[in-house]
């Protein structure tokens, strides 16, 4: 009654061995012979037995210290009389492969539920891990992610180099309050966007500066884009977008790994949008600046007018739109703008926005 049929494994070797279990009261027995035919038997004490989750009809225990010794048994009728014979201890806890025995409706709720978890992982748990991640990460090695990025991103523009060194000497006139190392590149392309890079990196399309009228214009578009970085903006929405591989990455310090995949995906992440939070805590850091350096707030003013008369046909899809209203933008910098007190004029800032009017003709 207590007897079984069994495959034994004794961890040293890689044969098995057909072999006889017997249940006693505190031990199990083990009776087998080994290579040579000499008849041998193995006690296994009860509190070492560890049963092995499976998802089959194969019984697997282990005993013992690494190598561990394992038997297999076959036999249906093995959980039954464990469970009579030692009722004190557990062998087989409930198993995944019972949901399947549950009826079709059971099964609906059930994936239904687990639908419904990973959805609110993904739409408050990912988000909320990404910075937290962020938060935590080197800035050497975010600047080093930015470099890469911009490495395999760049290949694709049509660098103006006069325009770039007079628009980083531009930068250089305004402290926007941030430790990271601001590199400012100016490509040539008609649509009127820019976009901001972890670790410092920014790329202006000439056609946004060709729209501009002042310095105070240029200076609110890069003071928002540097504020992407200095919150780590753009560090943040990556690692929502490529969660899973990156922070697994993260976790085993795999920074070669985070680079490879960096690497592969340049433009895509390039043109991630922001969140309605992310955007208005863009503005909010930007026009702080501003304020700090006596600058104009007038230049949000007039570049939210120009982004909205450039897209006012995206602009008015509220519902549908990632960013915040270009008009919801405009209205509070307008608000801002109202209230600004000190402003002083800059002659150096306008000398060097005058040979950026002079290099865009």
């Amino acid at each position: 009654m207590y007897n079984y049929s069994v495959r034994y494994h004794d961890g040293r070797l890689s044969i098995a061995h057909d072999a006889t279990l017997t249940l006693m009261p505190d031990h199990w027995l083990i009776h087998y012979r080994d290579p040579s035919g000499e008849l041998t038997s193995v006690r296994w004490t009860l509190p070492g037995i560890v049963t092995d989750e499976n998802f089959s009809n194969l019984f697997i225990f282990r005993y013992g210290d690494f190598p561990q010794q394992t038997i297999e048994c076959k036999e249906e009728s093995l959980p039954a009389t464990l469970k009579k014979r030692y009722p004190e201890k557990v062998f087989f806890k409930r198993r995944i492969t019972n949901i399947f025995k549950l009826n079709n409706a059971t099964i609906v709720g059930v994936a239904l539920a687990v639908l419904m978890l990973m959805g609110l992982g993904y739409w408050f748990g990912l988000p909320w891990l990404a910075g937290a991640v962020a938060s935590r990460f080197p800035v050497s090695t975010e600047v080093e992610m930015g470099d890469t990025m911009y490495d395999n991103m760049i290949q694709a523009y049509d660098v103006d180099d006069q325009l770039t060194a007079a628009t980083n000497d531009f930068v250089k006139s305004i402290d926007f309050k941030t430790h990271y190392p601001i590199r400012i590149t100016v490509v040539k392309e008609k649509e009127v966007n820019a976009f901001a890079l972890p670790g410092g990196r920014i790329v202006v399309f000439d056609g946004i500066l060709r729209k501009m009228k002042t310095k105070e214009e240029l200076a609110a578009l890069l003071a928002h884009e540097v504020s992407h970085v200095h919150y780590r903006h753009s560090l943040r929405n990556i690692f929502r977008s490529l969660g899973g591989y990156l922070f697994l990455s993260v976790l085993v310090n795999d920074i070669n790994g985070i680079v490879t995949v960096l690497a592969d995906n340049s433009n895509m992440l390039a043109n991630l949008t922001y969140s309605r939070e992310l955007e208005s805590e863009a503005d909010q850091k930007a026009m702080a600046v501003f304020q700090a350096d006596g600058l104009d707030l007038q230049g949000f003013v007039d570049l939210f007018t120009t982004l909205k008369n450039e897209h006012e046909d995206v602009a008015n899809l509220k519902l549908l739109s990632t960013h915040p209203l270009t008009g919801d933008r405009l209205r509070a910098a307008e608000e801002m703008a109202k209230r600004q007190k000190a402003v002083r004029e800059d002659v150096a800032l306008e000398r060097k926005w005058e040979r950026i009017e002079e290099d865009l003709e």
